[in-house]
């Protein structure tokens, strides 16, 4: 199964930023952010935790995992 969700995980956890993950992937960071969103929703767990004014974006237990 191809997941936008997926794609968008990968490149935050490569990257541990979500603004730079949207540059790799060419899309803007409030999409990396909605696809992460219904990633965590469909899977019912926090992937990435988000704390504003942060520059690096931390897995959860959770996203080490997947």
């Amino acid at each position: 199964m191809y997941d936008l969700g997926i794609e968008a995980f990968l490149a935050v956890s490569e990257t541990q930023n979500i603004s730079k993950a949207a540059r790799l992937l060419h899309i803007t960071q409030s999409a990396v952010s909605h696809r992460i969103r219904d990633l965590e929703e469909k899977l019912n767990v926090t992937l990435i935790d988000r704390q504003k004014g942060k520059r690096h974006s931390n897995l959860t237990l959770a996203g080490e995992k997947l």
